[in-house]
């Protein structure tokens, strides 16, 4: 979940001067700022290691320990001097994080070591954007009750930890500065915020984006069907544009692939769950009858009466086949189902790898 904002409404006077030109005019609008803390120090500096691809990657920046030391004790809060209306003053907000000038050497930097990885494995901008997303989605999740402010990008990465709000701007930051389209998918009734890019296909919504959940490891363009907490996104977001660049994501034909290879392995599962529950119970009266006719066919051999026990003998043989073949079936729906649950748990967890992902959901649909 985000954290609430913060905001005043303060009554400013305007300063006039006898013989001035005009008045001095004061903004309606303090958003939050960083002030560099000169002398602060960093004495542990993050390293993020996360999967990518068939492998993983590694990041590691210097950031200027001034700078968030400065981030640390911002203001958080957004002083109004007159009454705006939600959707004016709240990207004000969170803009003011995103955009804080302070942060761009960070920016930077990070960015730099971004393209030292699309430089050497021939990343285009799709794969590039999903570089940057599985990063900030390993950041570890992590909410506070105590801590009502989001947390500047800087900070962010830093403390190695976030929640929605605070990963989203971290992302919509990076993409931003890299000449994605991308904005900022603010959902005020489920309390949760997340990101959008421009894409050539996945829609969310009404919208002109692609959905990217910042919060855990999961597709471009695949929206989750709930929130960790059970909530579902039902409302329409406050879509905040931070940044207007000519990229997109282009990947959607192989999104839809994997979004319906992970439904139809799903809804398989389901389909054969309750099947299976019921052939469960059937081979279990079947051996049950299987086993009370072998105990018998035994007594009579024991006791000498070939006769009877050669008459049951075509019997027996029967229900054992029916049995084997029960089991067969059985046994050929279990692997269905088996096979359904191993391709829909790769597919979740290796939403870092959507190439790979697509070539096993495309062999699954056989397409």
């Amino acid at each position: 979940m985000w954290k609430r904002i913060l905001t005043a409404l303060v009554l400013v006077a305007a300063a006039l001067g006898a013989g001035c030109l005009g008045a001095l005019l004061t903004p309606s609008v303090v958003p939050p700022a960083i002030v560099p803390v000169e002398g602060a120090a960093l004495d542990d500096l993050p390293a993020y290691t996360f999967p990518f691809g068939d492998g993983e990657e590694t990041i590691r920046i210097d950031p200027d320990p001034a700078v968030y030391a400065g981030a640390k004790k911002a203001d958080r809060q957004l002083y109004l001097s007159e009454n705006l209306p939600e959707e004016e003053w709240i990207p004000i907000y969170y803009l003011a994080f995103v955009n804080d000038s302070r942060q761009e050497p960070f920016y930077a930097d990070l960015l730099a070591a971004f393209r030292e990885i699309r430089d050497r494995e021939g990343l285009d901008d799709d794969r590039y954007l999903e570089l940057i997303a599985a990063f900030v989605q390993s950041i570890p999740y992590r909410t506070d009750a105590s801590i009502v402010e989001p947390k500047f990008p800087i900070e962010t990465y830093v403390d190695t930890e976030g929640d929605c709000d605070d990963k989203s701007l971290l992302l919509t930051g990076l993409l931003a500065r890299e000449g994605y389209g991308v904005a900022l998918f603010y959902f005020e009734d489920e309390a949760h915020m997340a990101v959008g890019v421009g894409s050539a296909g996945c829609f969310y919504r009404n919208t002109p984006f692609a959905y990217i959940e910042a919060t855990n490891a999961s597709y471009v363009g695949i929206p989750p069907a709930a929130l960790a907490d059970g909530t579902v996104l039902s409302s329409d977001p406050l879509v905040i544009p931070v940044g207007d660049g000519p990229r997109i994501y282009a990947g959607c034909d192989q999104i839809h692939t994997i979004e319906r290879a992970l439904s139809a392995s799903r809804d398989r599962v389901e389909e054969l769950t309750p099947e299976l529950a019921a052939r469960t119970r059937e081979l279990g009266v079947q051996e049950e009858a299987l086993e009370s006719l072998g105990a018998r066919m035994a007594a009579l051999s024991r006791a000498g009466e070939i006769r009877e026990y050669n008459r049951l003998v075509p019997e027996y043989n029967r229900k054992a086949r029916d049995y084997n073949t029960a089991v067969g079936a059985y046994n050929a729906l279990l692997d269905e189902s088996g096979a359904a649950v191993e391709l829909h748990n790769y597919l979740v967890t290796h939403a870092h790898d959507r190439p790979g992902s697509y070539l096993r959901a495309r062999a699954y649909l056989g397409e």
